[in-house]
């Protein structure tokens, strides 16, 4: 064996040695450490990422390293467990570099692979393109408590102390997209302009949109044996909400009286700030205990569910993207059905939000974010901000303006208490808005002046706010704003606009424009499509409703729809989610996340359960009555739950659970009705009036024709010009729009200029002549002259050094065997790592 290593040895010898990055990329990146058994804070356990979390849930850890001499960019690399189950795999962040000689320690609280103990595991590491660049495999029932798995030098597992880097990396969990290549044809709204397609279709390939075009035109690609689907309706771009509370989405409008004085009230009877509505009494009833004993682990422990629902709730109605999601559990409902604009997207991560952060106290200085802008890191930053009416909110503007907090990346939530000359201010830095004004009515009966907005010109978006104030979901605020828009504002907003504000608007404000909003080559296939009802396409979209919601594809997988098309395009791998009337498909399961196989049924049973709250319930389910009476029981929920009424009676709410559609949720038609503020600027019972639509046997709607609605099909904008625009080139194009590096310069010969100077520059500049090359190519051969020379030596010295150190390496080797035999290791634990 040993002659046959030595042999391996002078033959590689004999060919070229690998560049360094040649090194750096199949050699350099290894995975140094894994941890598998970290202790909980129980028996002392060590926060080893600093999140505040101990234990294997969050500190198992995978640590690589480069052992090259050259920096590697690892971004989109994939790190997984064992590839043939396990964790679902996950790619590593964008502009990701990691330099020779250091590490990067990713953690399970980021990348959600959780290391088995039992069965044992793999490590693995692969490039983009999925080849194995290292991986490391462990025993069953085999780790030791806080003690990570390495590999010694002879080749061997080892156990020793951790050593995580300082530095930590982020890692993302892609959507299991199983769709390949398809067209979609109908009527296309591109929202690149005004103007439609009337007869059009879109090719997806993968996640993405890779052609546009008319009926009648050439396809400007292949198409040939791809499948075809004919909606029959009309395409849009996925509708973005850019104002959610989504873990508060399976709680049904709330149902209040305003508890403050007439003389605390708003003009209109409502409201005046945010800080208000959070201390009336049934406040807790009614939200923060529906919300708490849902996603409690002791009560109904479902976190995931009911995340899971409210992204239901959101693709039913067309929203391809929500901000507004927990920061951590991401894992059993991330990238699954819409996206979540604060986690993962488009190979980025860029996105902050500050819902309840305090930006307008005095201690905020926001300073990480300015940091972020100057930077370019920055995406966007999400803020709440002068949510309300009186002078309180109004001042908050002013505080963060005066902080330089206004920036372009800034995108301003609510802004109701806002007046002409702040607006003006934040259109000087290009800030965005969000405008919510159902939640807005019903909580303080007026809502934003997004005509000083308009007139300032800020980019304004439409979104609902959350399930206990707001609407359902983009769809059906933008009926609401469609309403205030002709009711009160005189129609300042045309159809158009009003749909830019839930698509290309919210792209913009968020950066996102390069990705999403509009239909065409290049962007990610989040597309709504909508039955055609009218010929007016935007209000098509204004005035459609739940049943109107044809087909909504997010990174290019359909996850709702009519059942022809969901059929059609996803064989039976659907469920029914029925509504008042009528019945749509969803798909929920994904193999790629945690309990990812929940059917709908079980997820809708299961928090229609829970939003009960009826007693039987509760004493099989909670670990809190665990062990007590009936009598027993009564008494400990009249004392938890009588809240600031403190007369021990239960008052867990039993309203149920919010519906997944508007149409028939009379509730919340009654709700709004009856709220005398929300109704003060604007008759809040025509509102139904968008909802009150016949349809026929086959689920169709009255067409509706619009004389006043003109199509101007969009106009391809002309290529742009290409050439050389450096003005001091021989070839300067002044009519270029576009550098296409032809740009030729004069080759001034340095031997013109330095008299006979044998030693003259030769490099090239442009165009290049035979002689200049001839001299390149000569400079560059040199190397591989004494690359040559060294392989000989090398050669030479080691045949020496096999004779020399034959003798010692044996007893080393020797040495080394008796120790392994007399080292007797720590027990292993006796029972899985402790979370």
């Amino acid at each position: 064996m040993r002659r046959a290593l030595i042999a391996l040895i002078l033959v590689i010898a004999l060919f070229p040695i690998p560049t360094s990055s040649e090194i750096a990329e199949d050699g350099g990146i290894v995975i140094e450490e894994i941890l598998v058994s970290a202790s909980s804070a129980q028996y002392n356990g060590t926060d080893w990422n600093g999140d505040g979390d101990i234990g294997s849930f969050s500190d198992q850890y995978i640590m690589i390293t480069n052992t090259g001499n050259q920096s590697v960019d690892i971004s989109d690399w994939i790190l997984d467990d064992t590839t043939d189950g396990g964790s679902p795999p996950c790619r590593i962040g964008w502009n990701t570099t990691i330099g020779a000689g250091e590490s990067i320690t990713f953690y399970r609280a980021n990348t959600d692979i959780e290391l088995d103990y039992w069965d044992g595991d793999t490590a693995t590491l692969m490039n983009t393109e999925g080849n194995l660049i290292d991986s490391m495999t462990y025993p069953g029932e085999d780790s030791w408590w806080d003690k990570v798995y390495t590999i010694a030098e002879n080749g061997s597992l080892w156990k020793q102390d951790p050593n995580p880097s300082e530095r930590q990396g982020t890692c993302f969990t892609e959507s299991d997209n199983t769709e390949e290549s398809y067209i979609l044809k109908g009527r296309i709204v591109t929202m690149t302009g005004q103007g439609v397609i009337d007869n059009g279709n879109i090719m997806i390939e993968g996640s993405q949109i890779v052609a546009v075009w008319a009926d009648g035109e050439i396809p400007p690609i292949n198409t040939d044996n791809i499948t075809v689907y004919d909606t029959e309706a009309t395409i849009y771009p996925g509708l973005i909400d850019l104002h959610n509370h989504m873990h508060y989405n399976h709680i049904p409008l709330w149902d209040f009286e305003v508890h403050l004085s007439d003389s605390q009230k708003s003009e209109e009877g409502g409201y005046t700030n945010r800080y208000q509505w959070g201390n009336n009494w049934d406040y807790g009833p009614s939200i923060t205990w529906m919300k708490n004993n849902v996603q409690d682990r002791d009560r109904w422990d479902m976190s995931a569910e009911q995340m899971k629902y409210a992204e239901v709730q959101a693709v039913a109605g067309g929203v391809t993207a929500v901000q507004g999601s927990p920061g951590s559990g991401t894992d059993a409902w991330d990238s699954m059905l819409s996206r979540n604009i604060e986690l993962y997207n488009f190979g980025q991560d860029g996105i902050s939000t500050c819902a309840v952060c305090g930006a307008a106290d005095d201690d905020y200085t926001g300073s990480h974010l300015i940091s972020q802008n100057q930077s370019g890191s920055l995406n966007a930053w999400f803020v709440h901000l002068s949510e309300g009416v009186d002078s309180s909110s109004k001042a908050e503007f002013d505080a963060l303006w005066d902080k330089g907090l206004i920036m372009d990346e800034t995108v301003v939530i609510h802004g109701t208490g806002m007046d002409q000359s702040q607006f003006n201010k934040m259109g000087t830095t290009g800030a965005g808005l969000v405008w919510s004004p159902f939640s807005n009515l019903v909580l303080y009966g007026d809502t934003t002046d997004v005509i000083a907005a308009d007139n300032a010109g800020i980019t304004i978006s439409i979104a609902p706010d959350w399930g206990p104030s707001g609407t359902k979901n983009n769809l059906h605020e933008l009926k609401v704003a469609d309403m205030w828009n002709r009711e009160v504002l005189d129609g300042h907003f045309s159809d158009y606009e009003l749909v830019q504000m839930v698509t290309s608007n919210p792209a913009e404000i968020s950066n996102w424009e390069g990705f999403v909003g509009q239909l065409k080559a290049g962007m990610y296939a989040d597309i709504v499509v909508l039955d055609t009802f009218h010929e007016n396409p935007y209000r098509n979209m204004i005035e459609a409703i739940d049943p109107d919601v044809r087909l909504t594809i997010v990174h290019g997988k359909p996850v709702f729809g009519d059942i022809d098309l969901m059929t059609a395009m996803k064989d039976d791998d659907w469920e029914y989610i029925n509504g008042s009337g009528f019945s749509k498909a969803i798909d929920v399961t994904s193999t790629s996340i945690v309990d990812g196989m929940q059917t709908w049924e079980d997820i809708e049973s299961g928090l229609s359960m829970a939003m009960r709250n009826d007693f039987e319930d509760i004493k099989a389910n909670w670990d809190d009555v665990e062990g007590m009476t009936d009598s027993e029981i009564e008494d400990w929920l009249g004392t938890n739950f009588d809240g600031d009424y403190r007369d021990n009676v239960n008052r867990l709410s039993t309203v149920g659970l919010d519906p997944i559609y508007t149409i028939g949720d009379d509730r919340f038609f009654d709700v709004v009705n009856r709220s005398s503020h929300a109704n003060y600027h604007i008759d809040m019972t025509k509102l139904y009036d968008y909802y009150d639509v016949e349809y026929d046997e086959n689920g169709e709607r009255p067409f509706k024709e619009d004389s006043d609605y003109v199509n101007e099909p969009p106009v391809d904008e002309p290529d742009p010009v290409k050439g050389c625009t450096d003005s001091s080139a021989l070839n300067y194009n002044s009519e270029a729009d576009e550098d296409d590096g032809s740009c030729e310069y004069e080759v001034t010969n340095p031997g013109d200029n330095q008299d006979n100077d044998a030693t003259g520059d030769n490099t090239c500049v442009g165009i290049c002549d035979e002689d200049t090359n001839d001299d390149a190519q000569s400079d560059e051969s040199d190397p591989v002259f004494v690359l040559t020379i060294v392989m000989i030596i090398i050669f030479i010295a080691a045949v020496t050094a096999i004779f020399v150190f034959k003798d010692k390496e044996l007893v080393e080797e020797i040495e080394h065997e008796e120790a392994a035999d007399e080292f007797i290791p720590e027990l292993p634990p006796l029972e899985p790592p402790k979370d």
